[in-house]
């Protein structure tokens, strides 16, 4: 089997290279060329384009770091393409599925467009509805112990976790009853954690336990060992609640566009596939890196940050 790292690491060069020099058969005035490797020339568009997604401003030094990164790349594109791993089948299905998701990605926003900014009604109702994130805001540290998931669901065990007030109490208790475990201990603050994972969390007494599903068949027993309250004014998280609020009116505003498109769509499903009402409603918003619900899986990738 073919060592993966590297590979993945050809295809995110061949890609960037691809995006910066989809314009080499235009001819190029000198002013816009930069620097120049092994006769392939780097200009100020790419140069430019990569800077756009740099925090602002952007200085000389920033700049003239970004220039080595891409002459560093070019370098690796040119290595990568004397190897002929430009016609790799595994290269080129990653190039094709990159170009298909950057294609949906620009056709949602062109699609979708831009939300409106939030008034400021709908910006104190979120404050207020949600204390747990501000005006009763807490740091939370826990003792957490992977476990695997038949034991999180072994209702003998769950019972004696009941009377396991500390740390000490639940390793007590896994290794009685012969359950292999990882204990570990993290902190956290309310806006660290998924909405759901939170409104659960935020009920929870010291040495309480809350069970959460994990991947790979395991599942993480979280145990409160202690809160301090941290309130955050609505004046100071004014710029989180904006950008909550865009967020999930971009995922319903993808959701309702991607239905139409659907409905207007004739969608086929062979080899024995057909969406249950859960898949197709989970598929619903592919294409924007936006997300307010809460399933499981948001659970389970707040999970992995408290590993």
């Amino acid at each position: 089997m073919r060592n993966v790292r590297p590979l993945r690491f050809g295809i995110v060069l061949l890609v960037l290279a691809l995006a910066a020099c989809g314009d080499k058969q235009e001819a190029k005035s000198p002013s816009q060329v930069l620097a120049r490797v092994n006769g392939k020339e780097i200009t100020v568009h790419q140069l430019n384009f990569v800077l756009a997604r740099q925090p602002q401003p952007v200085s000389d030094e920033t700049k003239q770091k970004v220039l080595e990164q891409l002459v560093d790349q070019e370098l690796l594109v040119q290595k990568a393409e004397e190897l002929k791993l430009d016609r790799d089948p595994n290269v080129l299905q990653a190039l094709e599925q990159s170009r298909r998701q950057l294609l949906a990605q620009a056709a949602a926003e062109r699609v979708i467009g831009k939300p409106a900014d939030p008034t400021a009604e709908a910006r104190t109702k979120f404050y207020n509805d949600n204390p747990a994130l501000f005006s009763e805001r807490r740091i939370y540290d826990f003792a957490s112990f992977s476990v695997p998931a038949a034991a999180a669901g072994d209702k003998a065990l769950l019972a004696t976790l009941e009377n396991a007030h500390t740390a000490a109490d639940t390793e007590a208790a896994l290794k009685a009853a012969g359950v292999e475990y990882k204990a570990s201990r993290t902190r956290r603050a309310a806006e660290q954690l998924p909405m759901p994972l939170l409104a659960r969390i935020s009920t929870l007494q010291v040495g309480d336990i809350v069970s959460l599903p994990d991947s790979n068949g395991r599942a993480v027993l979280l145990q409160l060992e202690e809160s301090r309250p941290a309130p955050v004014s609505q004046a100071d998280a004014a710029q989180a609640i904006t950008a909550y609020l865009r967020n999930g009116q971009t995922e319903r505003d993808a959701r309702t566009r991607l239905a139409d498109l659907r409905g207007k769509a004739q969608v086929e499903y062979v080899n024995g596939f057909a969406p249950t009402a859960t898949a197709q409603a989970g598929a619903a918003a592919p294409a924007v890196e936006a997300g307010t619900g809460g399933t499981a899986e948001h659970l389970k990738a707040g999970v992995k940050g408290l590993k």
